[in-house]
């Protein structure tokens, strides 16, 4: 019933609105009384800011006041590379492994836990309800054109409350005139991928197709401390890792069609992974391993002009299914039932329609969703026999948010505010018969609601021809519900508590954004300081000798300033810099806690790439700095990690190649379009200077390695 009343909300939220749409529009006509292609044109010229030509997607320009970036992945599509490697050289962001390529990684974003964050494909949420962070190793990547990354908190489009900032996968789009791709690579630690990706428009259906298959040992070779970190230095040795291979495919393709005013988009990605679970250094495993598939499907449409000239809409519906299969034949983790078998399932609703009003300076958005998950888990024995059948735990997440962005003064200064409410349902019937439970009389399910509001503001200080200086800032409202492990908790180890309150943090940027685009050199450069303060963070506290209680005890807060740069010179010449400086502190109540510095948050850090591209080859060399941190809540010396420089160098050598088409950038000046055909051959050394360290106790990082990879595109 409860779900019934939500749908019925939607229905007259939306049908509410179309009436103002078209009340509002109405009126406008009215005052206007001009033809009906006008109102197009100035729907579409109102979205742009400042005369710097600025390649940035939908949704940097539906978010005038965020701090953001775009890492395109087409400069990166001849290396072997991968999407924690990308991500880990941008300001603000730190990613956290637990080994080498294909491990266990997650991404933190400006000083938060990683499941703060909210990660999306293309609009679809990727996060799951039952820990909340997510594996960047289950990602895709190779199928990716580009990485969108929001540290301001999510724009308008993208649901759920992100504490941190969010980062969005964009897929690889139509290219009209069929290009193929062929990826052939190969390196250390006997890994080897190959890929075959293919776009093309076909009697007007756009298609974009990638098919992929990956394997690594990651055999590489660390020190051993035994467990004896700082007590024992003379057993250290030198010793392998062992279980930590490996093996990926991929299957990815999108299909999109245009019916009159109507852009229709089909999706479709799957995964498939099977590798190793080494265990910590000194207690290596032999066998214990995970099975992961994941296939996720959308429909999106896209309509300018609905019902008026001046009305877009926009929708996505999406369905996930992720099977995760944990196999531990020799209960080297744990006894009983070790091996489990879990179903995730995730299926969303969205609506985005968005009105221009540029007689009245403004442009409204609104959003709307509602979204389900389940998670379904079976505890088996080291034999496959089913042990323990879990209840199915669900959520059911609706979420409405508006926004209105105010333009003044010939659109000079943007006033952006905008409310979010989000309602929760959460159900969960306990293992326990009633007589057993804290409270017999508790319901298993759970409703949480709570309110964002964010507030944000443009200033276009300079505007001219080939350069522009904005200020920007903002200000909001974010929290993170409780997940499944946390309210509900894990039977034998994790106590429920389903009294568990939402984190909530009061966030808050404010910087300077520059762009200058000249016939030979084109820069852009960011400096914000940023600030949150997060409360009612959930801590597992010992509840007996082996068990934990999770409670909102935890505060902390963080104040930070990035700094990026990045100059692509018409010779060839291109260089990137981002700096991160911050300061994380615990601000609990505990004596042992409180001004101590949150564990893996390092004060300083920073990467640089310098890269020079002729004719017949590109060179560069890369830079990534990663201040002191400790690894621990306590700041014990023992955990204490000094910091590291890593160095990568790469080398392509271009075999053959053809130009592509000449078109004309946003100041009339010529422009070559990516090579029609190419023939490319890259080595690449990664770590070049050996530096052995480890993010996470007793889980090292590898040393030096190399990868090649021939690349063609015809």
């Amino acid at each position: 019933m409860a779900l019934k009343k939500y749908i019925r909300r939607l229905e007259y939220s939306f049908f509410l609105f179309f009436l103002i749409v078209r009340g509002l529009s109405a009126q406008d006509d009215r005052n206007r009384n001009s033809v009906t292609t006008e109102p197009t044109q100035k729907a579409e010229t109102v979205q742009v800011l400042g005369k710097v030509s600025d390649s940035g997607s939908q949704n940097f320009r539906s978010n005038p006041s965020g701090f953001q970036s775009a890492i395109k992945l087409d400069e990166t599509s001849a290396r072997y590379t991968s999407l924690p490697e990308v991500l880990e050289r941008e300001a603000g962001l730190r990613v956290r492994s637990f080994g080498g390529l294909g491990s266990y990684s997650t991404l933190s974003i400006r000083g938060t836990n990683p499941n703060q964050s909210r990660i999306y494909l293309d609009g679809i949420p990727l996060n799951n309800s039952q820990g909340g962070e997510v594996n960047l190793a289950d990602l895709p990547f190779d199928s990716l054109e580009s990485v969108e990354v929001y540290r301001s908190g999510n724009p308008i489009g993208f649901s759920g409350s992100a504490i941190g900032g969010s980062v969005n996968l964009v897929t690889r789009k139509d290219s009209g005139k069929p290009k193929t791709r062929i990826n052939l690579g190969g390196g250390s630690f006997n890994t080897g991928k190959a890929s075959v990706s293919h776009t093309g428009t076909y009697n007007g259906i756009g298609t974009s197709f990638l098919a992929l298959g990956e394997k690594s040992d990651q055999n590489f070779s660390f020190k051993n401390d035994h467990g004896t970190v700082v007590l024992n230095t003379l057993d250290d040795t030198i010793d392998r890792r062992k279980n930590a291979a490996f093996e990926r495919a991929a299957l990815f393709g999108t299909l999109k069609y245009q019916i009159g005013k109507t852009e229709l988009k089909l999706l479709n990605d799957f995964n498939h992974r099977i590798h190793g679970l080494p265990g910590p250094g000194s207690n290596q495993t032999n066998q214990v391993h995970r099975k992961y598939d994941r296939y996720t499907g959308s429909f999106a449409t896209d309509t300018k002009g609905l019902f008026v000239d001046s009305f877009r809409l926009e929708t996505r519906s999406f369905y996930t299914a992720a099977k995760d299969d944990l196999f531990d034949p020799g209960s080297e983790f744990s006894k009983g039932t070790p091996n489990a078998r879990a179903e995730i399932r995730q299926t969303g609703i969205q609506l985005m329609p968005t009105l221009y009003l540029t007689d009245y300076n403004q442009i409204i958005r609104g959003f709307a969703s509602l979204e389900k998950e389940s998670f379904d888990r079976e505890r088996l024995t080291p034999s496959n026999i089913i042990g323990r059948v879990e209840p199915l735990k669900e959520r059911t997440y609706s979420s409405f948010r508006l926004e209105d962005e105010v333009r003044l003064w010939n659109a000079k200064v943007l006033l952006i505010p905008s409310v979010t409410w989000d309602h929760y349902r959460d159900r969960f019937p306990s293992e326990e018969p009633w007589y057993r439970r804290q409270d017999p009389f508790a319901s298993d399910q759970k409703k949480t609601a709570f309110t964002n509001p964010k507030f944000g503001f443009v200033w276009k200080l300079f505007e001219k021809e080939t350069w522009d200086l904005q200020f920007q800032a903002n200000v909001s409202k974010q929290y993170r519900i409780p997940s499944f492990l946390e309210m509900f908790g894990e039977q034998g180890s994790i106590i429920a508590n389903p009294n568990l309150k939402p984190e909530q943090s009061g966030n808050g940027d404010a910087g300077f954004v520059m762009k200058s685009d000249n016939s030979f050199l084109k820069t852009k450069t960011s400096v914000s300081y940023f600030s949150k303060d997060i409360k009612d963070m959930i801590l597992f506290l010992p509840n007996s000798q082996f068990t934990l209680r999770p409670e909102n005890v935890d505060s902390a807060r963080i104040r930070g300033l990035e700094f990026s740069h990045r100059e692509d010179w018409k010779y060839g010449i291109k260089f990137l810099f981002n700096y991160t400086y911050q300061e994380a502190i615990n601000t609990s109540s505990s004596p042992y806690l409180h001004g101590k510095i949150l564990p893996l948050r390092p004060r300083h850090e920073f990467s640089s790439t310098l890269s020079w591209k002729g004719k017949k080859l590109e060179t560069g060399i890369e830079l990534l700095y990663i201040g002191a941190v400790f690894r621990d809540r306590t700041n014990e010396y023992i955990n204490y990690i000094p910091a590291r420089q890593i160095w990568n160098y790469f080398f392509t050598w271009i075999l053959y190649s053809e130009p592509g088409e000449i078109t004309k950038d946003a100041l009339g000046n010529p422009k070559e379009s990516a090579p029609s055909k190419e023939f490319l051959l890259t080595f690449e050394v990664k770590n070049f200077t050996d530096k052995r360290v480890s993010d996470l106790i007793g889980y090292p990082l590898p040393g030096r390695s190399w990868y090649a990879t021939l690349s063609m595109r015809f």
